[in-house]
């Protein structure tokens, strides 16, 4: 693991720590979408590891956006509750690094049902999130329609076209 990496791991003493970030990263490692880069947030490295913890403590990533508990999550990760994007930026590191994990491991949610939420998030006026209809999650590993995190998601225009609606998953159809 890169310098970035290894910081994760000496966040704290928690040996379930290093047991989570070792799956996590073969799980992503697995499904074609490594962790290279650590998030980081108001000038430090996001705690995964805890992010996950709090999320799931709370039912998953669906019931803190319906329920709007991203304050107290942000609490819980000791950042500063003056950071007025931490709600978006928070769901947004997490639908990249952490909810295809969720899904496979405790399956709280679907990405249909998280795009309902987002959705109506979205209508009660909060700012729009950009690219969240374009999140695919497939459990088999094969890639989603946004595996390379090298694709600038604003820049595929997608959003828009869909005018707020989700894009189902695509349906591989077998030939026999």
């Amino acid at each position: 693991y890169s310098p970035l990496l290894a910081q994760l791991y000496e966040l704290d003493g928690d040996p379930r720590r290093k047991e989570f970030l070792d799956d996590l990263f073969s799980f992503m490692q697995k499904r074609g979408t490594p962790v290279n880069r650590i998030p980081i947030m108001a000038k430090q490295v996001l705690d995964l590891y805890m992010l996950y913890t709090l999320v799931t403590e709370k039912g998953g990533l669906v019931e803190v956006i319906n329920k709007k508990l991203w304050r107290e999550i942000t609490k819980g990760l000791n950042l500063p509750t003056s950071i007025t994007s931490a709600a978006f930026t928070l769901r947004t590191q997490y639908m990249k690094y952490l909810y295809p994990y969720e899904c496979e491991k405790r399956g709280l949610s679907n990405p249909n049902e998280l795009q309902a939420a987002i959705d109506s998030n979205r209508r009660e006026g909060r700012r729009q999130g950009f690219g969240s209809s374009l999140f695919t999650y497939s459990p088999s590993g094969t890639h989603g329609l946004l595996s390379s995190p090298k694709l600038p998601v604003a820049g595929l225009g997608l959003a828009s076209a869909t005018n707020g609606g989700s894009i189902a998953p695509v349906q591989k159809i077998k030939k026999g």
